[in-house]
């Protein structure tokens, strides 16, 4: 009986047979492929490539791999797409379609033409490939049952396939089976082959073959109850349901992209959810992308989301969300190879929700390994992306790029959801869009949001201690948040005895203990921050105090206190004047001018806040933001002409990782905690000592001598305090 699997062992048969129950489901509930493909027989042509894409495992030396013996040393792709010479009655450019997608399910053509070459026939790899096709003769009559099933499992149309009868006649077949290594890079514009149709081809057949080979013979599609489960979730949090406000209705009844503009605290989460539910009813099997900035609140939003979907449905990408995910799921037995699993099948078609940073997004656009299926995924994709704003203007310039991509190239679909977002950000995103649908909350609806009352203090954040104490003295749950981790930690360290439970968030505590204090946020009488608190965290303080900040960042701090309204009024500090490092993080005159416009402020009524904002930011981007902003469309626009399917580019992961400006490390008092569990492969309990240092202090902590190498993983020589994190101006105790 031939195998294409082993641990556990699966035949060739049933794995075949699994993967086409793949490809029944999604060419139920994601139809629309085949219109984005530009090919009407696009699934027909699928059906042949997932039919045919291992019968090369038939092989003596591959078989005998399985079940122990020596490593093969060939592809069995390579033998598999000489049976495209079975679709003689299809045109040629079908068959190289299929025969190439078959060729590729595991290896780019590139590296397949330099390590597997099969033509010319003078090549040495046509006789290598002579010799293995030779291996297939043993098993020839079972090989040959099973093309003849192929008939019987195309039951909705004519198959054009036929058999191929013997082991000569495959070889026989030489020139149907290398018209796909013909593949030129230079024609890649003018051949449906290198656009969405053969991106969508390669992404489908692996996302077949791999999902089959995970277990999972179907995808999921998106629940149909999301409104009666949002109203029992209001319920749950101990909130009456009083209907749905005028923008909620609204957003769940538009069909197509929007923008939503609606207070912090609205319930635009609810609206945006609405929004995918209607969207996803009108072509079902369309996935939904909850797109944040922060890890923080996209791990806030996974917890949130999941009791709304269930876990099944439901996945979380991030660069740390396996550790985030080993923890979150231990309770349930999962062990790391399990949220291993977990997380690969994330990364495929099968599950209808994901909460993820933009990044996800983005690697499909460097050509990193997988991009073909990620784009099949994101068609017909509905988006949501929450606070736009809080991203540099770099970055900023790739998401929007992506977005016109997206939608003119796969009909992807979008909310593009704001509190705080300026009018010249709304106008550049509204041109990228045929037709946008507004969703607003009146101005005259608006002041009934109204929660905070604005106090300017003179001086820096230092200087507001006395009042912070006074204020926690009086019971008040706090906030404090700081521009930098460097005065967060100082501020921290100084009110850290006059609070009963304080808690500081920032980004360089190592993963276990981020994760630890994300789960206590509301328990928290004192919470000192940076940025890393603004965005999607369902907090509600009583009071807040500010380093001074762009009026958008200072809107979105805001929106943490008094957020469920339950006083009238809750006061807001702005100090003003920051510390010396602040200019590294916002542009001096646009601090100033939001200064200016909240002097007057006292109550800071909804309705004022877009023009304070339109106020500050005037035209938009100074100069040098609208360089960056400028510069990164232009070279992504190009990037995006060379991304072609069937070819993983090699320096697309460099160019990716060029996206991030931090470095990953361990503190050096963890050393021998990380040490130990990567020897005895705990990956997930040895990620949970990493943390995160910028480009530039990590090239400082270098040429000081404090960074060293153990196990392929970069450690620092300085200070960590599980309550403060990193402390990049004290040597840590385990030192030489």
């Amino acid at each position: 009986m031939l195998l294409a699997k082993s641990h556990p062992y699966e035949t060739l048969l049933e794995h075949i047979e699994n993967c086409l129950s793949v490809l029944d489901s999604m060419r139920e509930i994601m139809p629309f492929l085949a219109d984005i493909s530009g090919n009407r027989d696009f699934f027909s042509h699928l059906f042949y490539a997932v039919a045919l894409h291992d019968l090369g495992k038939s092989a003596i030396g591959f078989q005998q791999q399985l079940i122990g013996g020596k490593k093969w040393n060939y592809r069995h792709e390579v033998l598999s797409a000489g049976f495209v010479s079975g679709l003689a009655s299809l045109p040629e450019d079908a068959r190289k379609s299929i025969g190439l997608a078959i060729l590729t399910h595991h290896k780019d053509i590139n590296i397949l033409k330099k390590e597997f070459p099969t033509f010319p026939v003078q090549n040495p790899g046509y006789s290598h490939w002579q010799e293995r096709l030779s291996e297939l003769g043993d098993n020839w009559e079972e090989l040959l049952q099973i093309q003849k099933n192929i008939r019987n499992w195309l039951h909705t149309e004519n198959c054009q396939f036929e058999p191929i009868k013997s082991r000569e006649e495959l070889a026989n077949g030489h020139r149907d089976f290398i018209l796909p290594y013909d593949y030129d890079l230079e024609d890649r514009i003018n051949t449906p082959l290198n656009g969405i149709y053969g991106m969508l081809l390669r992404g489908c057949l692996i996302a077949c073959d791999h999902l089959a080979s995970a277990g999972r013979n179907q995808i999921l599609k998106a629940i149909k109850d999301i409104e009666s489960r949002l109203q029992s979730e209001i319920k749950n949090r101990g909130r009456q349901f009083h209907g749905w406000e005028n923008f909620q209705i609204e957003a769940s009844q538009a069909k197509g992209d929007i923008m939503l503009s609606a207070p912090t605290g609205s319930g635009k989460t609810e609206a945006a959810l609405l929004w995918a539910h209607i969207n996803e009813n009108e072509s079902s099997g369309r996935r939904i992308f909850y797109v944040l900035p922060y890890i923080a609140s996209i791990n806030a939003m996974y917890q949130r989301l999941v009791s709304l979907v269930s876990d099944e449905k439901l996945g979380l990408l991030h660069g740390k969300a396996g550790y985030f995910l080993y923890h979150y799921l231990s309770d349930k037995g999962d062990t790391g190879s399990q949220i291993s699993d977990l997380q690969s099948l994330t990364r495929k078609l099968y599950r209808p929700y994901k909460v993820l940073t933009p990044f996800q997004l983005l690697k499909a656009f460097f050509g990193i390994r997988g991009f073909e299926m990620q784009f099949a995924e994101m068609s017909e994709g509905l988006f949501i992306f929450d606070e736009i704003h809080a991203y540099d203007p770099h970055t900023t310039a790739l998401i929007i790029t992506m977005i016109e991509y997206l939608s003119k190239n796969y009909k992807s679909h979008f909310c593009i959801m704001t509190a705080t977002m300026p009018e010249f950000l709304k106008k550049m995103i509204e041109n990228i869009f045929d037709s946008l649908i507004k969703v607003n909350v009146p101005s005259d609806q608006r002041d009934k949001f109204t929660r905070h009352r604005v106090n300017m203090l003179a001086g820096g954040i230092q200087d507001a201690l006395p009042d912070i104490i006074e204020k926690l003295d009086e019971g008040k749950r706090v906030m404090v948040v700081c521009n930098t981790v460097q005065q967060a930690q100082d501020v921290f360290q100084q009110l850290h005895d006059a609070a009963d439970n304080p808690g500081l968030l920032h980004s360089r505590f190592i993963i276990k203990d981020r994760e630890r204090i994300e789960s206590n946020l509301k328990n928290f009488d004192l919470l000192v921050g940076t940025q890393a608190v603004e965005v999607s965290l369902d907090m509600d303080f009583d009071v807040l105090f500010s380093e001074p900040a762009p009026i958008d960042a200072l809107i979105q701090r805001f929106g943490r206190v008094n957020r469920a309204r339950r006083f009238p009024v809750a006061d807001v500090y702005i100090c003003s004047e920051g510390s010396e490092n602040d200019k590294y993080i916002y542009p001096s005159d646009r601090v100033n001018a939001t200064l200016e416009v909240l002097q007057n402020a006292n109550i800071l009524k909804e309705s004022q806040i877009q023009q304070m904002i339109d106020t500050v930011y005037g035209s938009g981007y100074n100069e040098k933001e609208q360089k960056k902003f400028d510069n990164a469309r232009s070279l992504f626009q190009q990037i995006q002409k060379n991304i072609v399917p069937f070819i993983e580019d090699s320096s697309g992961r460099e160019e990716f990782n060029g996206l991030f400006k931090s470095v990953d490390v361990v503190p050096s008092d963890y050393e021998d905690a990380f040490i130990e569990n990567i020897i005895e492969r705990k990956f997930y309990e040895a990620m949970a000592y990493i943390t995160s240092v910028s480009d530039q202090q990590f090239a400082r902590l270098f040429k000081q001598g404090q960074v060293y190498k153990q196990e392929n993983q970069l450690f620092v020589r300085v200070g960590y305090d599980p309550e403060r994190g990193l402390l990049l101006d004290e040597l840590g105790s385990n030192i030489l």
